[in-house]
Formats: C-alpha cells, sequence, structure tokens
C-alpha cells in the first residue's frame, strides 16, 4: 500500500494507492481531512480486496466558497457561497492531476466523488470537464439554488457512470430550501436513467441524516465507482 502527502500551489493533497494499474478516485475533502482519509482508505481496503485502486483527498481552503458552482446572494443563511467551483476544477485540471498522474499519458479510469458540498462540486466537475468517467455524489447538497436548472441540461460524459446517495432522514427538515434535497436527488437520478451517455447508475437510500455513518457512505460510494471500472 502506497501513501503520502504532498502540497500542490498550497493545496494539500493526500494519496493512497493498493496499485497503480487500478482506477483512481479524486475526493474533494475539507481542511484537515487526515484521520477521515484514513478512516475511509480502511474501509475500501476492506471492501475491495484485492483490487487494485488509487484514492487521491484534496483539501479546500474555503468550503462554501471552493465547493459552491455559482454565488448566492449573501445573507446570513448563504454566507461565503461565492461561486469557487470554476476555480477549484481549473487547480485540479491544470495543477493537481498533471502533478498526480505525471508522464503517464492516461490512468485506467479517472473519477471524482465527495459528500454534502464535495458531492454537489464533484457533479459539477463530471459535468463540466469531461475529466472523469465516473461520479459519486454522496449526500450531495442538490437543494443548492439553481441546480434543477443546471442539471436539466445536462448529459454525462459517453460511457460513463452515476453514483448517488441520500439519508432517509435528510429531506425531514424544517428547513424549505434544504428540504429539497430528496426531490432532487430523485429528478437527478430519473435524469440519469434517461441519458444514453451513462453505462450505469445507482440510487442508494441509507438509514439516518446527513450525519449517519459518513466515512461507510463515501466508501461505499467509492467502492461502486471502482467495481464499475472494472467491470
Amino acid at each position: 500500500m502506497v501513501y503520502k502527502t504532498e502540497q500542490i500551489d498550497g493545496l494539500t493533497v493526500r494519496l493512497r494507492s493498493s496499485g497503480q494499474k487500478g482506477p483512481v478516485v479524486y475526493w474533494p475533502v475539507a481542511y484537515s481531512c487526515e484521520q477521515q482519509f484514513e478512516r475511509v482508505s480502511r474501509v475500501l481496503s476492506r471492501s475491495l480486496g484485492d483490487t487494485a485502486w488509487t484514492l487521491i483527498a484534496f483539501e479546500c481552503e474555503n468550503w462554501n466558497r471552493d465547493y459552491s458552482p455559482w454565488a448566492l446572494p449573501d445573507t446570513d443563511r448563504r454566507q461565503g457561497f461565492t461561486g469557487g467551483a470554476e476555480e477549484t476544477l481549473a487547480w485540479l485540471r491544470d495543477s493537481c492531476i498533471p502533478a498526480i498522474e505525471g508522464e503517464a499519458k492516461s490512468v485506467p479510469c479517472r473519477m471524482i466523488g465527495g459528500y454534502s458540498l464535495a458531492g454537489l462540486f464533484s457533479l459539477y466537475a463530471f459535468y463540466e470537464s469531461r475529466l472523469f468517467r465516473g461520479a459519486a455524489g454522496c449526500s450531495s447538497s442538490l437543494w443548492y439554488p439553481g441546480w434543477r436548472e443546471y442539471m436539466a441540461h445536462k448529459r454525462s460524459p459517453e460511457g460513463s457512470f452515476l453514483y448517488l446517495s441520500l439519508g432517509r432522514r435528510e429531506e425531514k427538515t424544517r428547513d424549505p430550501e434544504m428540504a429539497a434535497v430528496g426531490d432532487m436527488t430523485r429528478q437527478q437520478h430519473e435524469l440519469a436513467k434517461n441519458d444514453p451517455n451513462l453505462r450505469a447508475n445507482e440510487l442508494c437510500w441509507h438509514n439516518g441524516g446527513h450525519f449517519t455513518e459518513v466515512d461507510q457512505r463515501i466508501a461505499q460510494g467509492f467502492a461502486w465507482l471502482i467495481r464499475q471500472a472494472g467491470a
């Protein structure tokens, strides 16, 4: 098992690999995620056995800014959602991926996945860049204003696969904006079922709310991606 941590243009990137010939999953995370990275890596190792894979977690400086796809009005509820996803994606494309993958002409399969707002960013990166063959949006912030209109006009890269998940209690909130996450996740899945470019898609419902068994949910989504890449 290979493990390393490095700085790429000021951001911390952590890599764990069970084999160079396996698929690669890029994982947007919060600042200082070392313990979560270790936990998810252990669950992946147990789930996948001898399957080769590489997990690359990259930290952000500001969660709301760096993973939000476009700016929202700056109110108390929405403070900091300033639409930095485009800049984060540019760093990923121009700095992180070249530094990690080096001189290799290609990797077996490059994918992306994340949780909550990072899950939303992962779907945004999947649709916008065509860099990734698969994406996992785990308990993604699909309640985000404007996402309904955005996803209605997007198709996945050809031959790709998409994983979605949500806790059953997540939509049962008093916040009317965030309560839309259930219907939005169902709509995202319906669009995926009718997307001719998708080779496979999955919607998994978990018990509990947004903060229930987060590491296990993330690892389950990543394991699904890795298995699809080898199918």
